[in-house]
């Protein structure tokens, strides 16, 4: 058995993925995914065109850096950037599970208006347990056809406990 000063880490490809600042262990897996002890942060900037056109007034985004793991629990989800949504009237972001539509946030986010310090997301609206894993989607919804977006980009935090 390792003492508490002995480590083994495996799947690392350089020591920059681990960072030890005041006795706390800092381990980053890719880019965007930041874990510190059982804390898990997935974190991504998605522009406007990488959203998929659902046909109508909403345009999706299944999050890439990461997913929430069986066991987890979602503590919260932040809009830390937004780059206002342009060419439409109005635009509104929900951050869920692709099965309950606003899993992560409390009602709708408004990010027609450009937010450098972000919008307050709320609280968790869904079940925060995780029984199965789920892929984080970004769900926007504008006033017209999601084709009419020309601009605009969203980055945002989730925070989950394993």
């Amino acid at each position: 058995m390792a003492d508490s000063k002995t480590s083994v880490f495996t799947g690392l490809e350089t020591t920059e993925d681990v960072t030890v600042s005041g006795g706390d262990l800092t381990v980053t897996a890719e880019a965007g995914v930041t874990v510190v002890g059982p804390l898990t942060k997935l974190e991504e900037t998605v522009a406007f065109g990488d959203f998929t056109d659902g046909g109508s007034t909403v345009g999706t985004y299944d999050i890439t850096v990461g997913t929430v793991p069986i066991g987890a629990t979602v503590l919260a989800a932040a809009v830390v950037a937004v780059t206002g949504f342009a060419g439409d009237t109005s635009a509104t972001l929900t951050i869920g599970d692709g099965t309950d539509v606003d899993r992560y946030n409390t009602s709708t986010v408004n990010v027609f208006a450009t937010a450098a310090g972000g919008v307050d997301a709320g609280v968790a609206s869904g079940v925060k347990y995780h029984a199965s894993a789920k892929t984080v989607k970004l769900t926007i919804t504008t006033n017209a056809d999601f084709t009419s977006v020309s601009a605009g980009s969203v980055s945002v935090e989730l925070y989950y406990l394993t």
